[in-house]
C-alpha cells in the first residue's frame, strides 16, 4: 500500500505522519479540520477495499464498533469511503502500546499487568455484548496512556471473513503468537477466542514473551493446538492458575467472559479470591458456538493388516504402493514449511456410543487408514473417508467439500510417484480428543504429522491433520 503524502486531505483530515502499519492498512496521525483535533486515520489496504462484500461489512461493523461506549475502547468518530479508499477515523491516543513497553522493559510489574488486563477485559466484554469478536488481541493493539489502557482495532480483523478464521486467500486471521487453537481450524470462533488471546497477552506481560513462541509459524501453531500452557516463571501460583484456565485448549474450559478473566487476574495480583458469580455476556455472533463436523462413518480399511495395529511404542509403519507425502503436494509448499489442515472422518471396528472418549487404538487406526489410502493413491477410498463438507486448508490454499478436496488429491496422484511413505515412532493417546503423532519420511523429506481424533455423533473421526516438514 502506497503511503499518502504528508499534508494530503482525506475524509476531512489533514495527514501529519505515519503512525503504524498492519495487515489491514496504514494508520496516520492526522488533524480533523472541522474541530482542529488530532485523530488516528486508518486507510484500509486496496486489496480489501476492492472487495464489495468487504466494503459492506466494513460499513456495518464500523457502525457497530462506533456504538461501543466504553472508557477502554478507542472511540470511532467516522468511517466511510472516499475516492475508492476505505477509512476509519478514531481518537488519537498519546502514549505507547504494550508491545513497545515490553520491548523497552522486558516485562510489566505484576499489579500493573493485572490492571492493564482488567481494563482490556472490560473493553472486550463491551464488544462481546454488542456481538463483536476482536480476533486480534495482542500487545500492539493495547494502547497505553499513563495507567489507562485502550483496546484498538475493533471490528477490523473480524471483517476479513464473516464465516471463518481463514481468509479467502487462505491466510489465518490474527497474529499467530496470540491466536486461540480454534482459530487455526475452519469455521467461526466466538468471544472465548478473545479470552485465550488476552491470556497470551497476560503471559507476555508477566514474562516478556508469548507463551508458545517457537522458531517457525507451523511449530507455533502446533504448540497452541497441543502443548499445555507453560508456567510463567516468577509469576507465582495464583497467576499461573488463572493463566492455565484462560489458555485452556477447549473454549468451554476457559473463563466464560473476558470480564471474569480480568477480575481473576486482579485477584491474583492482590492474593485474593473472586466472589462475583461468573457469566457469559457475549451476544449475537460473539456468543459461544458449538463446532460440528457432520459426515459419514467409514468402515475399517481392509488394506491395513492386523500386524499394523501393534501397540508397542516407537514403531515404524510403512505404507507402500507408489507412496506420496500426505497433503503436502508441490515441492514449493515443502520448501516453505507450510502446514496442511483437513477435516476428515475415520473408521473403527465398532460404532462407539455418543460421548465416548477416543481410545488409543482408534486414534492410531485412523491415522494409519488415511495414510494407507493416500499412499496407495486411491482417491476413491479417500472420498469414502471424507465428510460431505470436509475441508483441506493450507496457509495459501483452501478447498471445501468432498468433491473439491478429492479433485486436489487426484491432481497430486497424477504426478510422478515418489519414494516410500514411512511413519516412524507412531504414538497415540486417547481421550475426549484423541491424538496420534509420528515422524514421517518420504525420500529425502522428513517432518512431523499429528492427527486429532474426536467422537462425534457416536463415530470416531479425524478432525485435524497437521503436517510440518523439517526446515
Amino acid at each position: 500500500m502506497t503511503d499518502v503524502l504528508e499534508g494530503a486531505h482525506i475524509a476531512g483530515c489533514r495527514i501529519e505522519s505515519v503512525a503504524g502499519r498492519g495487515g489491514m492498512g496504514i494508520v496516520y496521525r492526522a488533524t480533523q479540520l472541522s474541530l482542529g483535533r488530532p485523530v488516528a486515520l486508518k486507510l484500509i489496504a486496496p486489496e480489501h477495499a476492492a472487495d464489495s462484500d468487504f466494503r459492506e461489512r466494513f460499513q456495518r461493523e464500523s457502525r457497530m464498533a462506533a456504538a461501543i461506549d466504553h472508557p477502554n475502547v478507542i472511540p470511532v468518530y467516522e468511517a466511510g469511503e472516499e475516492d475508492g479508499r476505505l477509512y476509519i477515523v478514531m481518537r488519537w491516543v498519546e502514549g505507547t502500546d504494550l508491545h513497545k513497553e515490553l520491548r523497552a522493559h522486558g516485562r510489566v510489574e505484576h499489579e500493573r499487568a493485572a490492571a492493564i488486563i482488567n481494563q482490556v477485559a472490560g473493553a472486550l466484554d463491551a464488544a462481546h455484548t454488542a456481538g463483536l469478536v476482536h480476533r486480534d488481541v495482542k500487545p500492539a493493539n493495547v494502547l497505553l496512556s499513563g495507567d489507562h489502557a485502550y483496546l484498538a482495532d475493533f471490528g477490523l480483523t473480524r471483517l476479513a471473513s464473516a464465516e471463518t478464521n481463514v481468509t479467502t486467500g487462505g491466510h489465518f486471521l490474527g497474529t499467530v503468537d496470540y491466536m486461540a487453537p480454534e482459530q487455526f481450524k475452519p469455521g467461526p470462533s466466538d468471544a472465548r477466542a478473545d479470552v485465550y488471546a488476552l491470556g497470551c497477552v497476560l503471559y507476555a506481560a508477566l514474562t516478556g514473551r508469548p507463551p508458545f513462541i517457537r522458531e517457525t509459524v507451523p511449530q507455533t501453531m502446533l504448540a497452541h493446538l497441543h502443548e499445555p500452557p507453560p508456567v510463567a516463571i516468577g509469576a507465582g501460583p495464583e497467576f499461573n492458575r488463572v493463566l492455565a484456565r484462560a489458555l485452556a485448549k477447549n473454549p468451554a474450559d476457559r473463563f466464560p467472559s473476558a470480564g471474569d478473566f480480568g477480575r481473576a487476574t486482579l485477584a491474583a495480583a492482590q492474593g485474593q479470591s473472586v466472589t462475583e458469580e461468573e457469566r457469559s455476556v457475549a451476544r449475537g455472533a460473539a456468543a459461544p458456538t458449538i463446532r460440528r463436523d457432520p459426515g459419514v462413518w467409514a468402515a475399517p480399511d481392509p488394506d491395513v493388516p492386523d500386524s499394523a495395529h501393534d501397540t508397542s511404542p516407537l514403531r515404524t509403519y510403512r505404507a507402500r504402493k507408489r507412496p506420496r507425502l500426505l497433503l503436502l503436494g508441490a515441492a514449493t509448499v515443502l520448501a516453505t514449511g507450510a502446514i496442511a489442515v483437513a477435516a476428515i472422518p475415520g473408521g473403527g471396528d465398532e460404532i462407539p456410543p455418543p460421548g465416548s472418549p477416543v481410545s488409543d487404538a482408534q486414534a492410531e487406526r485412523l491415522a494409519r487408514q488415511f495414510a494407507s489410502a493416500y499412499s496407495n493413491e486411491d482417491a476413491a477410498k479417500i472420498s469414502r473417508l471424507l465428510t460431505s463438507d470436509a475441508q483441506r486448508v493450507f496457509p495459501t490454499d483452501r478447498q471445501r467439500g468432498r468433491a473439491e478436496v478429492v479433485d486436489v488429491y487426484r491432481e497430486q496422484f497424477a504426478e510422478s510417484p515418489q519414494s516410500e511413505f514411512v511413519l516412524e515412532g507412531l504414538e497415540a493417546e486417547g481421550g475426549a480428543v484423541g491424538r496420534a503423532s509420528a515422524r514421517y519420511r518420504t525420500g529425502a523429506t522428513t517432518g512431523t504429522m499429528t492427527w486429532d481424533v474426536i467422537i462425534e455423533r457416536g463415530k470416531p473421526r479425524i478432525t485435524m491433520i497437521l503436517a510440518v516438514p523439517d526446515v
